[in-house]
């Protein structure tokens, strides 16, 4: 059966996330628990906090996937500061916003989403991220992207990060589309070309510096635009009334 979805991880795949991310995300989280929380707080003590909470990576099927909330409500209590649940969600805010500072949409990703979409193609991002899908909405909108991708998977909303299949199966279902129908381009092998595979899923590797030459079993690309001579005519164009 033809392809009629194209899935994408987020980070390295459609997006280049911003340099020193995490310093100066719990520099925003020390200055609201000052402000707030009545503590003296400095950055250096939210680092050690959420570097002592935050799970090991383990890219194994079956990985628990960590969420940001409970990371800072666990990182307050490993610091005994006192916050409530709106005090860890208005942190967790200014955590993910601070990060994202700096993300920038690759050029061959706008232009390929943009392809899809005029061409019929379902959209979703699967992705290994503290940070829940509605954390995301939001930025997609901001960064241009919102008409693009219908669906938007995070690891956290699940509690379960790639390889395991399931991230996948739950794009697929928000996307009404058969594991057959529907690709998924990533740039890790050992979270987004293995789960993708575990889930029955077409799986390509992106990879922009050009160095993986040989591969077992899936496609390497360079450059996104590499999918349009992948999915050849594809499907029509939407019709414009």
């Amino acid at each position: 059966m033809a392809i009629r979805g194209v899935l994408f991880d987020w980070g390295g795949t459609l997006a280049r996330e911003g340099a020193d991310r995490i310093p100066a995300a719990c520099a925003a989280v020390a200055d609201y628990a000052s402000r707030h929380l009545g503590v003296e707080a400095r950055p250096a003590d939210v680092e050690r906090a959420f570097a002592a909470v935050l799970p090991d990576h383990d890219p194994s099927p079956g990985q628990r996937a960590p969420e940001i909330r409970a990371i800072l409500g666990q990182a307050f209590t490993w610091l005994g500061w006192p916050a409530a649940a709106g005090d860890v969600e208005a942190a967790a805010r200014r955590f993910f916003d601070t990060s994202c500072h700096g993300q920038y949409v690759y050029d061959d990703a706008r232009a390929i989403l943009a392809s899809l979409k005029y061409r019929g193609y379902r959209i979703g991002v699967v992705s290994n991220t503290i940070f829940p899908g509605e954390y995301w909405r939001p930025l997609l909108n901001n960064l241009g992207l919102a008409g693009y991708i219908e669906t938007f998977v995070s690891s956290a909303d699940l509690g379960i990060a790639k390889p395991d299949p399931s991230p996948f199966r739950r794009a697929l279902a928000d996307l009404q589309l058969e594991r057959h129908e529907a690709i998924f381009i990533g740039d890790t092998p050992a979270t987004d070309i293995a789960g993708a595979r575990a889930a029955g899923l077409r799986a390509v590797l992106l990879d922009r510096r050009g160095r993986a030459r040989e591969a077992a079993g899936y496609l390497v690309i360079e450059r996104l635009a590499a999918l349009a001579d992948l999915l050849g005519e594809g499907l029509s164009p939407r019709s414009h009334a």
